[in-house]
This record gives structure tokens, C-alpha cells and sequence, in this order.
């Protein structure tokens, strides 16, 4: 007996002690994405998340708020919207997201949709071909603060010049945040083994 409490101890010391890890990097990733500052660049890049129809989710809006905020301030004159539509989704994310920033006030004709990506890489790898096709040198990565050092890096690993901006995520993103941690470890250690390698 006095052995399988040893073991259950043990577990249980091992469980808090990698929930505790999560938490941590968790809030590190967010703390990084906060931290980043956009500087004036030609086109903002937003990256999608889950859309019901044409109501963006949290996350999302969030997101979006944040693309209106560097619009209006002229950090950037014109905005990338990217993202696929998913199985669950009725309408793509870029389509969804465009509308919301039509209806508070960006005009149509800045707003570039990329309606084909289902993840980080497609995102910025179709992001980078219409800021080819328009002339765009540098970019504003827009997301939510813990998906931005990821997102960041693969900008870069794109040859993409640009900065970020962060959107603040709230406690009900917590295992969105959790999930990007296993989603950052995995590009490190892939990224160590295979330069070439796509997230």
C-alpha cells in the first residue's frame, strides 16, 4: 500500500508540476505578444481564428478591434485578412472578417482577403504572395498576443519584414493559450530538425 501511495504522490507532484509549466509559458507567451510593439508599415496582416457565420468569436473581434485601432491611427493603409473556412464554419474567416471591418468604417478597397489557409504557415505564406502582387514591403502581424511569437517567427523564417502588435486575450482563451504552448514547442523542436519544415 505504502508503494502505490508513493506512486500516486508522485503522479500527482508530477501533474501540478506540468500544469504549472503550461500556465507559465502560457502567460510568457502572452507577455511577449504585449510586448511587441508596431512600428508604420504598408499593410496589416490579420491572422483568422473561428468565425459562427459572420459573427467573429472573441478571440477574433479581438483581433479585428486591434486591426481598427492601427488602421485608424495610420499605422497601416491597407489590411490583409487571412483565413480559410473551416469544417464547423459557414463562411470563410477572411470574408467574415472583412465584413466586420467594412461596417466600422475601413473602406473596401484597402482590404486584401486571403480565403485559402487552414494554418500559421498558409496564413503568412499566402499573406506574402498578395503583398508581392501589391507592392507591400513591411507588414503589422496582427493576433492575439500568445499566437504572436509564433507567429512572428514564421514571418521572419518567410522573409517577411514586420513587426507585431498583440491582441490582449481573456481568461475564457485559456486553453487556446495552453494549445499554442504544445503549437510553439512544436515548431522549436521541428524547426531544429528540418529547416524547411511548414506549420
Amino acid at each position: 500500500m505504502t508503494w502505490l501511495w508513493m506512486c500516486l504522490l508522485a503522479g500527482g507532484v508530477g501533474t501540478i508540476g506540468s500544469l504549472a509549466f503550461l500556465l507559465r509559458f502560457a502567460e510568457q507567451l502572452r507577455h511577449e505578444g504585449r510586448c511587441e510593439r508596431p512600428v508604420h508599415s504598408d499593410v496589416g496582416v490579420v491572422l483568422g481564428a473561428y468565425t459562427n457565420g459572420y459573427e467573429p468569436s472573441p478571440p477574433l473581434a479581438a483581433r479585428l478591434r486591434t486591426a481598427l485601432a492601427l488602421y485608424r491611427q495610420g499605422y497601416v493603409r491597407a489590411i490583409i485578412v487571412s483565413g480559410g473556412q473551416g469544417e464547423n464554419e459557414t463562411v470563410s474567416e477572411a470574408r467574415s472578417m472583412k465584413r466586420f471591418l467594412v461596417l466600422n468604417g475601413v473602406p473596401e478597397q484597402v482590404i486584401y482577403e486571403e480565403r485559402m489557409s487552414t494554418n500559421t504557415w498558409e496564413n503568412l505564406r499566402h499573406s506574402r504572395s498578395i503583398m508581392r502582387e501589391r507592392g507591400f514591403q513591411t507588414a503589422i502581424i496582427i493576433t492575439s498576443d500568445y499566437h504572436l511569437p509564433r507567429a512572428l517567427a514564421v514571418a521572419r523564417m518567410l522573409g517577411i519584414e514586420a513587426t507585431g502588435c498583440g491582441a490582449a486575450s481573456s481568461r475564457g482563451e485559456f486553453r487556446a493559450a495552453v494549445r499554442e504552448v504544445f503549437a510553439h514547442i512544436e515548431y522549436i523542436l521541428r524547426r531544429r530538425q528540418a529547416p524547411s519544415w511548414k506549420v
